[in-house]
């Protein structure tokens, strides 16, 4: 009886080393053995790092830069971008969403739709350090084929995150073609064909506002409204020469503005009605930019 008694302690002693055992070597053995197709992040990045992106596809190009924490679109034209639309844009890649890893120590990617006019994103941080994606073909219905110059590794990432990238420039650019700031304007002179007038900031018991002579209070609100908030609904032109500037008849425009801060500096807009629309033409005299916009003065 009592070797009885000493066999029940005996056998839990080694049913405890064995389980000891068997975690030992579970735990000694890579967190990823098992699941070694899962995709490490090449990159982990803050937006805030990002001051430039870099976009191609096919035969476009655009780049943009941030410049004094305002981000402008700098080829293939210069222009202030959407600081919005970059934003989200980046969003999409500081952390980008791979999925799988497919491939490691990738020489030629082109088995996988990757060429030279493929989609491609790169973002440069502010060590001049490049991060960038190339997609390829479509590897299920929901992602693509992506590939990485950085690790040389061929990665799945979902549609979504290069479907949002626009290869239209006027996606990047500001819709807010005027730069209309209320607290900055010391004068706007107004000329139609028929007359010609000036608004004036004014204060009103301590508040700013806007007065012009032979012009009711209505109306002069109605042009302030329309600086401040007047969009591009399509860019027509940039750089444009004078005969296309004539040919759109701004020679003899319905609506000349002249803005004037406190240093005397002007920026100066033209619009000519579009025939049997509500639409007009704005011409940006500084850029020589022809844009449409949604909506004048009444």
């Amino acid at each position: 009886m009592k070797r009885k008694g000493w066999f029940i302690p005996i056998a839990v002693f080694f049913v405890c080393t064995w389980f000891l055992i068997m975690y030992e070597q579970s735990t000694n053995e890579p967190y990823l053995a098992h699941t070694s197709n899962l995709a490490q992040l090449p990159w982990d990045k803050d937006i805030s790092e990002i001051q430039q992106v870099h976009f191609s596809a096919h035969s476009s190009s655009f780049v943009a830069e941030r410049i004094d924490n305002e981000w402008f679109i700098t080829n293939p034209i210069q222009s202030i971008a959407d600081s919005t639309y970059v934003y989200n844009v980046i969003s999409q890649f500081v952390s980008p969403g791979l999925i799988h890893t497919i491939e490691t120590e990738v020489t030629d990617p082109s088995s996988y739709g990757i060429y030279d006019y493929s989609p491609t994103m790169t973002l440069v941080d502010e060590n001049g350090a490049e991060y960038t994606l190339i997609a390829g073909s479509a590897a299920s219905d929901t992602t693509y084929y992506a590939y990485s110059p950085l690790t040389r590794c061929i990665y799945t990432i979902k549609k979504d995150i290069f479907d949002f990238v626009s290869s239209d420039l006027a996606s990047w650019r500001t819709k807010q073609y005027i730069p209309f700031n209320p607290e900055q304007v010391a004068k706007i002179n107004v000329t139609t064909p028929d007359t010609h007038y000036a608004i004036e900031p004014v204060s009103i018991e301590g508040n700013k506002a806007f007065y012009g002579e032979n012009l009711s209070q209505k109306e002069v609100d109605e042009l302030i409204n329309f600086l401040s908030l007047s969009k591009v609904d399509q860019f027509i032109i940039d750089d444009a020469s004078e005969h296309i500037i004539s040919s759109y008849g701004f020679n003899q425009p319905n609506l000349k503005v002249k803005i004037y801060d406190f240093s005397g500096n002007a920026t100066v807009f033209s619009f000519v009605k579009i025939q049997d629309s509500s639409s007009y033409y704005a011409l940006d005299h500084s850029k020589n930019s022809i844009y449409k916009v949604l909506f004048l003065l009444n």
